[in-house]
């Protein structure tokens, strides 16, 4: 286990004791919430893979390589870190080429960051 993953680790457990976070996974469709589903990939420098898989409006991180993520990222793991920290965001870890989405939607990896921050605020 890496740094990376202790820490996203404990902001998920936290996660999950919030409503308002666990709603960041919840899609209004046609006037009907859906619940939004997903696993999120992370091969980062330094760190054993993990993932993190949402699945109704619970939160876990898992060690190891899931099979058919919808989201997969690579790169600096302090660059996770700091996110963790409240230091920065997805949206700028990207900008500034420490995270790479090698699949899915950047859209989606904001929305992750959403519910991180509403974690963070309630410290």
């Amino acid at each position: 286990m890496g740094i990376a993953y202790e820490n996203l680790t404990r902001i998920v457990e936290k996660m999950n004791t919030l409503p308002k976070a666990q709603q960041v996974f919840v899609t209004d469709i046609g006037g009907k919430p859906v619940h939004w589903d997903m696993t999120f990939q992370f091969n980062l420098d330094n760190e054993d893979p993990f993932y993190v898989e949402i699945q109704d409006l619970k939160a876990k991180v898992n060690q190891g390589t899931f099979s058919s993520p919808e989201i997969v990222m690579s790169g600096d793991n302090l660059a996770i870190v700091r996110i963790c920290e409240g230091k920065g965001d997805f949206t700028h870890a990207i900008s500034r080429e420490q995270i790479t989405v090698e699949k899915g939607k950047v859209m989606d990896v904001i929305r992750l960051t959403r519910a991180i921050t509403l974690v963070l605020k309630t410290k």
